[in-house]
C-alpha cells in the first residue's frame, strides 16, 4: 500500500484510506498483525506470522465464487462459522490485490518487487459490517472487476473477518487466487461432499460422524487433536464404498471421554489431506 502517488503502479487511493486505520507509524515496509504495528525489520516478521498463526480461532471459513476470463469480472463468497459461546461483532473485507510488480522508487525504498499489492477494496476500505450469532454462520459476498491493467493471473483476493470490539484481532482470514475460481453459473457449497470432508453434528455432544467421499478401496486416517497440538485420537481404515461414514465416540485412543471444548482434525488420504475443527459441548 503506497501512501503518495507519485506515478507509482503500486497506488490505492483505498488502500491510503486504509492507513488510517493503523498504529503510527504507518508507512511501508511495515508488518502490522491484527492492526498493531510489529516493526519495519523483516527477520522478526516470520515469527510473529507463525506465532499469529499457530493461535487457534473460534471461527472457521468457507470461500468460493466465479470468475468469467471474457469479461474481467467475477464474484466472490466468503462464509464465516462463529464457533465460540458469544456473538461475534466486526467487519468483513476483501482486497484484490496483485503480485509481481517492478516499480523502483525514486527515494529508493528497497526491493523493487512488490508482492500483495492492493487493488482494489470491496467494496470500499471500511468493509461490511455484521454481527455472527453463537454457533451460527454468516455468507458475505461482493463482486469484483479486474482493471484491464491488472495481471488476472497474479491477482488475488484477500479476506478477512475483524472485530470492532476496539482490539483489531483478526478472527480469520483467507486468500483466493482469482484464476483458479470456475467461470459460468455460481454454486453454492453443496452439503453432500465431493472429495471433501463434512462432520455433523458439530457442536456434539455424544459422537461425531464424519463424511467423506473418496475412492474406493482408498486408505485413510483422520487425526483428532486437542488445542495445544496433542494428537487425543487416530482414526484410519480403508474406504469400503466412494461415500464413507466414520463415527468418532468423544473418546481418546485410551478410551477416555474428552473434556468439552474446541479440537482440530486433519484428514489424510491419497487424494485428499484437509483439516476442520470440532467442538465438543
Amino acid at each position: 500500500m503506497h501512501v503518495v502517488n507519485n506515478g507509482s503502479p503500486c497506488y490505492c487511493a483505498e488502500a491510503n484510506q486504509r492507513m488510517g486505520y493503523y498504529q503510527s507509524p504507518y508507512y511501508t515496509p511495515w508488518l502490522y498483525r491484527d492492526g498493531v504495528s510489529v516493526g519495519s525489520g523483516y527477520t522478526a516478521w516470520r515469527s510473529g506470522i507463525v506465532t499469529r498463526m499457530n493461535q487457534p480461532s473460534n471461527m472457521t471459513a468457507t470461500k468460493w465464487g466465479i470468475y468469467n476470463p471474457a469479461t474481467r469480472t467475477g464474484t466472490i463468497n466468503a462464509r464465516y462459522r462463529n464457533d465460540s459461546t458469544i456473538a461475534l461483532t466486526g467487519r468483513a473485507y476483501f482486497v484484490v490485490v496483485e503480485d509481481s510488480i517492478y516499480y523502483v522508487h525514486p527515494g529508493g525504498n528497497g526491493d523493487a518487487w512488490h508482492n500483495a499489492v492492493a487493488r482494489d477494496y470491496l467494496p470500499g476500505a471500511t468493509g461490511t459490517a455484521g454481527t455472527i450469532a453463537s454457533h451460527d454462520s454468516t455468507t458475505f459476498t461482493q463482486n469484483f472487476t479486474l482493471n484491464a491493467s491488472w495481471n488476472a493471473s497474479r491477482c488475488r483476493i484477500a479476506m478477512w473477518f475483524q472485530l470492532s470490539d476496539g482490539s483489531r484481532v483478526n478472527i480469520q482470514s483467507g486468500i483466493q487466487k482469482v484464476t483458479d475460481l470456475p467461470s459460468g453459473v455460481e454454486e453454492t457449497p453443496v452439503t453432500q461432499p465431493v472429495s471433501s470432508v463434512t462432520l455433523a453434528p458439530n457442536p456434539c455432544r455424544d459422537n461425531a460422524q464424519f463424511r467423506f467421499q473418496v475412492p474406493k478401496g482408498s486408505e485413510y486416517r483422520i487425526r483428532i487433536f486437542d488445542i495445544t497440538g496433542r494428537q487425543v485420537r487416530l482414526l484410519a481404515g480403508v474406504s469400503r464404498s466412494e461415500v464413507e461414514s466414520v463415527n468418532w465416540n468423544l473418546r481418546d485412543d485410551q478410551g477416555q471421554k474428552v473434556g468439552s471444548g474446541i479440537y482440530l482434525y486433519r484428514f489424510e488420504n491419497q487424494d485428499l489431506n484437509t483439516t476442520g475443527k470440532i467442538v465438543v459441548k
